[in-house]
């Protein structure tokens, strides 16, 4: 027997709605507060052209290459890994500049390290993706949306090894105010590394901010 209520399906559109439309221009320029993981590619917006657009009048911001959000969304570490995790293979880690920006934001990387345990496949390279052998403890890892990101102490230190030294004064800089690095324990951390390829390079880094959190005198 029927009560007169009509249920709407689950996904909120009606039976006979055209799905190749999401998501609704509506939803992309005030999002609710349930799509903070709203991502959107070209595909669903009508193409490259259309997506570009967006991107200039200011309704989407890109998160990556291709990816981007609602410019009300939030930008979170969540969503900045959610935006490149089909870039980070299972167990993989990202690392480097790449896990610094999805731990704080800041300068986005124009591509992402990606360690692969000694041993295993070497993941193929993609534009934006550069597979590197390394061993990573589990202990130095974090898991953000999904995928494995070293944590800020070694994040560090793959950034002070691998970046010109001013990018990664910026970006260490941008760990200590955001994820509160401890550069000491970091420092420690290196010097433990005997084998750590580019040490001194690193060492030097860390010096100066060593250096910026000393009271003068």
């Amino acid at each position: 027997m029927s009560t007169g209520t009509h249920q709407r399906p689950a996904s909120g559109l009606r039976d006979d709605a055209p799905t190749e439309t999401y998501p609704p221009l509506a939803r992309l320029l005030a999002p609710r507060a349930v799509d903070v993981g709203l991502l959107v590619r070209p595909s669903e917006v009508g193409g490259q052209v259309a997506y570009g657009d967006l991107v200039r009048r200011g309704a989407l911001v890109e998160v990556w290459d291709g990816v981007a959000a609602p410019a009300r969304v939030p930008q979170t570490p969540t969503l900045r890994a959610l935006a490149v995790r089909d870039l980070v293979p299972a167990r993989t880690v990202l690392a480097g500049a790449g896990a610094a920006w999805v731990l704080c934001g800041g300068r986005r990387p124009v591509r992402l390290d990606v360690l692969y345990p000694p041993g295993t496949h070497r993941p193929t390279p993609l534009p934006g993706r550069v597979p590197r052998q390394s061993a990573v403890l589990r202990s130095e890892t974090e898991v953000v949306a999904g995928i494995l990101v070293t944590d800020p102490r070694r994040t560090a230190l793959d950034v002070a090894t691998r970046c010109d030294r001013a990018t990664a004064l910026e970006i260490l800089r941008c760990l200590r105010s955001a994820r509160e690095l401890d550069v000491a324990a970091a420092a420690r951390s290196l010097e433990l590394r005997f084998r750590w390829p580019g040490r001194e390079k690193a060492r030097e880094v860390l010096d100066v901010l060593l250096a910026e959190a000393t009271p003068p005198g």
